[in-house]
């Protein structure tokens, strides 16, 4: 068996299909950046093998010149959704690289998952709640099996997800972890107020030995005037902590304005970062993008974009671990 050419690679109880871009647990598809895909396709293709550095951001990047920090992140990402904690399926050897630490199986042994994956469970309600809609909400010519196979569409972009994909994610029943039902409901109608996209995310309770200043951003922020000059409203979604300062969630767009640097309509997309220092920091496809917390508990957010200029907008707490139910200044 050659790692590198076959389509479906398999180790333990996760599985890796380069072929369709989708990488599973125990059965359950995992919601990957399409960079830490990238990062562990080309591990997986080289697994029990050490992978310097230099060669995962030429496999990965190719002559965009990123940080470490970009990588960094993608490794965190990926222990983090592979249930890594003790680096035993990812190892890092110091100063050189990383090293896939499992023998792949050839899927003609049929060791894969048993179990259907969420998704496919989560398509047939998103049909069954379509069959239920008023007709005038449908598009025209767009069948109820069409829109499901929308639901598991690529994204447009690193990290952007189309808008019907999100409409399909809403569709499709929802558990929003530690916020409460009175508090999704208040999210949800701001959002659709200000026209931002909210994808399904879920907000995990931080465990004990997370540091106060790495749980205090886990939450839901919101601009109250959008972003300054341009006025585009502005969500950040941090949906888990750990206590080595790595956050995930979500960052949302609304609807470009006269002066946004991106247009387009509204859009979402995932973020892994880490914070240092009080910071929160992310190196994106657009830019390096830092968020920290202000003396009044507001979030000043910074994009740094990578062709020049720099853009700023402060967030509200809508909900947080420190301020539950909080209305958000400006927001009533």
């Amino acid at each position: 068996m050659n790692p590198a050419t076959d389509s479906v690679l398999i180790f333990d109880s996760f599985v890796l299909d380069i072929a369709r871009g989708v990488a599973r647990v125990d059965g359950v598809e995992l919601d990957l950046r399409p960079k830490s895909f990238a990062v562990l396709r080309h591990l997986a293709s080289n697994a029990g093998r050490l992978v310097s550095k230099q060669d995962l951001h030429e496999a990965v990047w190719g002559n965009v010149a990123v940080s470490d920090d970009s990588l960094v992140q993608c490794i965190r990402e990926l222990r983090l959704k592979l249930h890594d904690d003790d680096h035993r399926i990812i190892k890092t050897v110091s100063r050189r690289g990383y090293r896939l630490d499992a023998a792949p199986i050839s899927p003609s042994h049929d060791h894969g998952p048993k179990s259907v994956p969420r998704s496919t469970s989560a398509r047939r309600v998103v049909a069954a709640r379509l069959a239920g809609l008023p007709r005038w909400l449908l598009v025209a010519g767009l069948s109820v099996s069409a829109f499901v196979a929308l639901a598991s569409a690529p994204p447009i972009a690193d990290g952007m997800w189309h808008p019907l994909t999100q409409l399909a994610n809403w569709l499709a029943p929802q558990d929003h972890g530690i916020v409460p039902d009175q508090d999704v409901e208040r999210i949800t109608a701001l959002a659709a107020e200000k026209q931002l996209p909210l994808p399904a995310y879920r907000v995990h309770a931080p465990a004990s030995d997370v540091p106060d200043n790495v749980r205090r951003f886990l939450g839901v922020w919101v601009s109250g005037e959008g972003w300054i000059n341009s006025h585009r409203q502005f969500m950040m979604i941090v949906t888990n902590v750990d206590r080595d300062g790595v956050a995930t969630g979500y960052l949302v767009n609304g609807p470009a304005m006269p002066h946004s640097r991106v247009p387009g309509p509204g859009f979402s997309g995932g973020f892994t970062g880490h914070v240092l220092d009080d910071v929160l920091r992310y190196d994106g496809n657009a830019g390096l993008h830092s968020a920290f917390i202000t003396a009044d508990g507001r979030i000043e957010f910074k994009l740094v974009f990578r062709e020049g200029g720099t853009g700023v907008v402060f967030l509200e707490p809508l909900w947080t671990l420190a301020n539950p139910g909080r209305v958000a200044r400006n927001q009533t």
